[in-house]
């Protein structure tokens, strides 16, 4: 599972962390832009996995897949669905919202799962290490969580892409929360309710620009990573 928490890390580092709201505007325009962003992603898989590119990930019969193979057939992949994303969407209409969304990355993540090297049978952890899987945790309480707070309220109320201000208070005030749960022994029972108090007291008084919803939704999840994250870590 090494190979795969790798992949993972890099997936979500190259599609939020990485993507600008410069190169998302450009990949739905632009075949170079869709190439761009496409390219973000062999390049975090291979810094990421660099030690076992050369050895083999996937048997396919008497065909033996080695890493940098699988990486280049992720990158084909991505591109393809990708490319399939916005044609679907600006050629045939199809609405670009949450369960579109959800579904992208839920298909980048099975293909992931498809070219890592598994050996759970012969006794290998799910977690063999835990900076990969709390990289994951914190790209999707920051960029990941955005996005998707982004396609619920224009899904349910209509508003538009939260702005600079917006979007970057809304990621650092998660990941405080999210990261008092790493606190020593029980620090974080007393960190994250003064934090979350105090930053719904600001809400109200209009101090801090975020909607109801997406400081209610940032608040779950910045819970539910951060208990997941101090299960990893203190593991």
């Amino acid at each position: 599972m090494e190979i795969f928490w790798r992949l993972l890390f890099g997936h979500l580092l190259a599609d939020f962390t990485l993507q600008s709201d410069f190169i998302n505007r450009w990949k739905r325009g632009s075949a170079w832009g869709l190439l761009v962003h496409c390219s973000l992603h062999p390049l975090c898989y291979v810094a990421l996995t660099r030690h076992s590119l050369g050895q083999d990930w996937v048997a396919l019969g008497s065909l033996q897949l080695k890493g940098w193979a699988c990486i280049l057939i992720l990158y084909a992949a991505h591109y393809l669905e990708d490319a399939l994303r916005v044609t679907t969407i600006f050629r045939y209409k199809t609405p670009d919202n949450t369960l579109y969304f959800l579904w992208d990355q839920v298909i980048h993540a099975t293909l992931i799962f498809a070219v890592s090297p598994l050996s759970l049978g012969d006794g290998e952890p799910a977690m063999p290490e835990k900076w990969p899987v709390l990289g994951c945790l914190a790209v999707l309480l920051t960029h990941m969580t955005t996005a998707a707070t982004c396609f619920m309220e224009r899904d349910i109320y209509g508003v538009e892409y939260p702005g600079f201000d917006e979007k970057y208070l809304g990621m650092a005030e998660r990941l405080v929360l999210g990261l008092s749960f790493l606190l020593p022994q029980n620090g974080w029972l007393l960190v994250a309710p003064v934090w979350l108090i105090g930053m719904g007291a600001l809400r109200s008084r209009r101090l801090l620009d975020l909607s109801w919803f997406s400081f209610g939704f940032g608040a779950l999840m910045s819970v539910v990573c951060g208990v997941c994250a101090r299960a990893v870590y203190y593991s």
